[in-house]
């Protein structure tokens, strides 16, 4: 009787089971169809945010909790976005997101879902897009944004690529694209180098679309305004930043001024321009004589270019030569050899590599040898004699098999205390940050920050709506795919910025993250520095709440030391300074490999790391530095709880050198701008040392732009004698352009040297344009660019 009792007892038991299992999985199992399309027509950067569409139906149950982006960033920095999402059965979202990145680097699924949130919930399957599909272009493309009614007007973009390295430049009518809406997110227009307005009024854009502009702007994009009857009425945003002022007088620039200005351009018809002055703060870009066809003016690192013409009126539209014109008023070629800087290595995989390792040494690694003799010293004298002494004195040697093991628990509890203390308390964290900073108080840059934890499990970090924050790889584990991201650390945006979790950190750990982050109004330098007779005077003011230590000049490959300045304070500066002219820093510096030996080379390595990082942000401003650091945090991160904080911020500051030229004077090639643009389809370059001025070229045609200091021409009475060698003269051919005949010239000779009428050779803005015919090519060995030396008398300036 019992025997059949629990036979049914268990037979009811698995019926109940069976009713109820169903229901549980159907309650826990969504089904769940993702789409997603990346960028802009499927066209996208690598190295670039990126935005992402995502679309999701749910054919079963509701479904409520979150979705996992598993996108890297780049190689070495990765984090899973995640997203919480609510989406009914039988229904279908679209949602938009902006991705800081997105490289293949994952062996894992695109997207996971996750029932109720990621930390507690049941992972549900999906089917639809596991690997992302778009056109990812080269890191050097230059994309072009523009806003016109009819895209017609502006077809003179189109044309752009013929000026740029590896003819990559993309325009993208956004107008004209279907379902495209402008973003209220300055993320939106990450991806665009230049936006171009024509006849759209900027004022009739919402509110948070012109925030979005403006940020995008300051961030560091390039925005193009044409001419127009009421530009001051339609700025909206930008109406107290234009560079040029327009009148209702129209003056007329005639098609050779036309050819002349743009550099060869080809042009049939005159055209009308508005008679233009220039606002404070403004510089020139164009002009014929004295009228002003095009000014720029600084917003925090990006800038606003304004032009006295229509960007889209006839003739001018049609012409041939208007995209020679714009060509040189965007300098196409700058854009896209910024992008080249980092050509198959971003940003964050550079902080990762070069700055990390020295980052995440922290002082408490250190062991002291000497203290550790004299504590095994004293232990050693302590159990040995010493305690036998005690012990025989009050006759109780038997004792010391109890004594002798308590004591040595004690000491050894005691020195761990001891030494560990820093580590025990709270965690510490060192935080390594360079800046640009700009004319408007502003500052831009990357920051690196290494925790080592006092605990093991998870650890959250807060980011502010100015800064990112990706976890970098731990321990350097590159094994070439990065796997499920979510599972090692998540970003979760809120409304005052981001949160980023790394997950399951161990005990006494150590855990680095990175990103880019940007500050208003924090302070600069005020800088009034004149180079005379080999010699640096002026002063240099403070205008940042804290002290700035190691003032340094940096021009060309010379670097002085100028001292320390308190908060607020003033530097007076006369130094010594062997140099011709004051110039743009050498973006290459001779890397330090060395590890340091002890905690006092720590800081010193840091520093030095961050300015080979910081060098390349201010290249494109082509003028002198100054650079400083402080103990002051200011990137926008931190950690949830309270930890040791061991910060070091960098900046970085161009400026307007004056230079007083006497008599004569000598310009080696260092002291002299070179740019590159390829002219040949296959033609590609690569700088490996601008200092000893090596590069690596392949078979092509190219021209070299080899431009003197800003203004230097200013300051010449008269130009005497220009020589130019060539070092590679067996895979070199070179031409040097006529400014007189529109024609280049071709220079056969290894060494080259004008005496008369040497100014054709240079325009307007102190350029000498050069051809380059290399190869063919058997060996792949490095070569040497043209060598240039001028020769002149400086004005008098008694």
């Amino acid at each position: 009787m019992k025997k059949t009792n629990i036979t049914a007892l268990v037979f009811l038991f698995m019926l109940v089971i069976s009713f109820l299992l169903p229901v549980e999985q159907a309650k826990a199992a969504a089904t769940l169809e993702v789409q997603a399309k990346v960028g802009i027509t499927g066209k996208a950067k690598y190295q670039s945010l990126v935005p992402l569409q995502v679309t999701v139906k749910n054919n079963g149950a509701d479904f409520s909790g979150d979705m996992a982006i598993n996108a890297s960033s780049s190689y070495a920095a990765a984090s899973a976005l995640v997203l919480p999402i609510d989406i009914a059965a039988g229904e279908e979202k679209t949602f938009d997101f902006y991705l800081d990145g997105l490289a293949d680097y994952s062996d894992a699924d695109l997207f996971a879902f996750y029932e109720g949130s990621i930390e507690k919930g049941k992972k549900v399957d999906y089917k639809g897009t596991k690997r992302i599909q778009g056109n990812f272009l080269d890191p050097s493309s230059v994309f072009i944004y523009t806003l016109t009614d009819k895209s017609d007007r502006l077809s003179a973009f189109l044309r752009l690529s013929q000026f740029a390295a590896q003819n990559n430049v993309e325009v993208f009518n956004l107008k004209q694209i279907k379902n495209f809406t402008l973003p209220e997110d300055a993320q939106g227009f990450a991806m665009a180098n230049v936006i171009v307005i024509d006849e759209i009024a900027i004022a009739d854009l919402s509110e948070k679309q012109q925030q979005a502009l403006f940020k995008w702007v300051q961030d560091g994009g390039t925005l193009l305004v044409g001419a127009g009857d009421q530009v001051n009425a339609t700025a909206g945003i930008f109406k107290d930043h234009l560079p040029l002022t327009l009148s209702q007088q129209l003056k007329t620039v005639s098609a050779d001024s036309l050819s002349k200005i743009s550099g060869g351009g080809i042009f049939s018809q005159p055209i009308s321009v508005f008679a233009a002055t220039g606002n404070e703060g403004s510089s020139l870009i164009l002009t014929d004589n004295n009228t002003l066809l095009a000014s720029k003016k600084k917003i925090g690192s990006g800038e606003i270019i304004q032009t006295a013409f229509s960007l889209g009126d006839q003739p001018l539209a049609s012409m041939d030569g208007y995209a020679t014109l714009a060509a040189k008023l965007l300098d196409i070629q700058s854009l896209s050899q910024q992008g080249m800087m980092g050509r198959g290595q971003s940003t964050m995989d550079r902080l990762s590599y070069e700055l990390n390792d020295v980052n995440e040494i922290f002082p408490s690694f250190e062991v002291s040898v000497s203290y550790m003799l004299i504590v095994i010293i004293l232990y050693i004298l302590i159990i040995g004699p010493i305690l036998y002494f005690i012990l025989k004195k009050i006759d109780k040697r038997e004792q010391a098999w109890w004594i002798i093991p308590i004591m040595s628990v004690a000491l050894s509890i005691v020195l761990f205390i001891f030494g560990a203390k820093d580590r025990i308390v709270q965690p510490q964290i060192q935080q390594s940050a360079f800046f640009k900073v700009n004319e408007d108080s502003s500052l831009n840059g990357y920051y690196v920050e290494s925790l080592l934890t006092n605990r093991s499990g998870n650890f959250v970090v807060n980011a502010d709506k100015d800064t990112s924050a990706f976890a970098l790889r731990r321990n350097n584990s590159f094994t070439g795919t990065s796997g499920n991201l979510h599972e090692s650390s998540y970003i979760k945006e809120n409304a005052n910025g981001s949160t980023l979790t790394l997950r399951d950190l161990n005990y006494w750990s150590v855990q680095s993250f990175a990103g880019k982050t940007s500050a208003q109004n924090i302070g600069k330098m005020d800088i009034d520095i004149t180079l005379k007779n080999e010699k640096l005077t002026g002063t240099i003011k403070n205008n940042f709440p804290f002290a700035l230590k190691d003032i340094t000049l940096i021009s060309g490959i010379k670097e002085v030391k100028l001292g320390d300045i308190e908060a607020n304070g003033t530097l007076k500066v006369d130094k010594e300074f062997t140099a011709t002219v004051l110039q743009k820093p050498s973006t290459f510096t001779s890397y330090n490999y060395n590890y340091p030996s002890k905690k006092e080379e720590v800081n010193p390595l840091r520093i030095e790391r961050m300015q080979t990082l910081a060098l390349p942000l201010v290249e494109n401003d082509k003028r002198p530095v100054i650079t400083a650091w402080a103990e002051q945090a200011i990137a926008g991160v931190e950690l949830e709880t309270s930890a040791k904080m061991s910060p070091i911020s960098y900046f970085i500051q161009p400026f307007d050198g004056k230079v007083e030229l006497s008599g004569p004077f000598t310009m080696k090639r260092n002291n002299f701008s070179y740019s590159v643009n390829p002219q040949s389809a296959n033609a590609y370059y690569d700088k490996i040392d601008e200092q000893l001025n090596n590069w690596y070229m392949s078979d092509g045609l190219y021209e070299v732009s080899i431009a003197m200091p800003d203004n230097f021409m200013s300051s010449v009475q008269t130009l005497n004698e220009l020589t130019v060698s060539n070092k590679d003269v067996k895979r070199m051919q070179l031409s040097i352009w006529n400014n007189e005949t529109k024609n280049y010239e071709p220079l056969v000779d290894t060494k080259q040297v004008f005496t008369e009428n040497i100014s054709k050779y240079f325009n307007e803005n102190g350029e000498l344009l050069m051809e380059i015919k290399f190869g063919p090519d058997q060996t792949g060995e490095q070569t040497k660019l043209p060598d240039v030396e001028l020769k002149g008398v400086a004005k008098n300036n008694d």
